[in-house]
């Protein structure tokens, strides 16, 4: 029984979720509980535990009726995160392209490889998108900027947002960093990762 409510929980999660980052429901217009039952064709209990967890994830808010809304972004809060990531990236594949032994500057590569022709689909490329900058963080070899970037957990506004550039510019981006990743060129790796998180930045202003 447990078992089955857990299952039941992942399951109206992942489909809410999915939902939010593909725009199925628009931000900041509220909605009820039980129209969105239906919508995700889920019971009341198991879209509480997602609604609760999606809003520790601050994905979504409760107005005062109780209401459910996806949460909106605005300019400066997109702008802050890029200039953080500049920041805390530039350094962390600087020491990524110095330290880190060559299986994980080919998990870097890996992750790209499916989408050598041409991402087609926004909501899987940004998964992929998330675990590459993770990687080169993780695998920086400096403990106390994985703290610092894990605490500052910047992906659920980002998510909202979405891609607002092309995916294949992007894609191109990441594979000229993962070249100079591989040719343990520091300087260049971190030029070409703050110019990427700087195109960013342009393209919502």
């Amino acid at each position: 029984m447990i078992e089955q409510a857990v299952d039941c929980f992942e399951i109206v999660y992942t489909k809410f979720r999915k939902l939010i980052l593909t725009k199925g429901i628009p931000s900041g217009e509220p909605i009820c509980q039980t129209k969105l039952s239906q919508i995700l064709n889920a019971n009341i209990d198991c879209l509480d535990l997602a609604v609760e967890r999606l809003r520790k994830e601050t994905f979504v808010t409760l107005n005062s009726k109780k209401e459910i809304m996806i949460r909106e972004v605005s300019t400066k809060e997109i702008i802050d995160i890029l200039d953080y990531r500049i920041a805390l990236e530039t350094q962390a594949i600087k020491l990524f392209t110095l330290r880190a032994p060559q299986a994980r500057i080919d998990d870097l590569r890996n992750l790209m490889v499916p989408f050598e022709n041409g991402p087609q689909n926004g909501y899987v490329f940004h998964k992929i998108y998330r675990i590459f900058h993770e990687i080169i963080v993780d695998n920086c070899g400096n403990d106390m900027l994985v703290s610092i970037f894990r605490q500052f957990n910047c992906w659920p506004t980002l998510e909202l947002l979405g891609f607002t550039r092309p995916l294949m510019e992007i894609l191109q981006e990441h594979l000229d960093i993962v070249s100079a990743v591989h040719n343990r060129d520091a300087n260049k790796a971190a030029d070409l990762i703050q110019q990427h998180l700087e195109q960013c930045k342009f393209s919502i202003l």
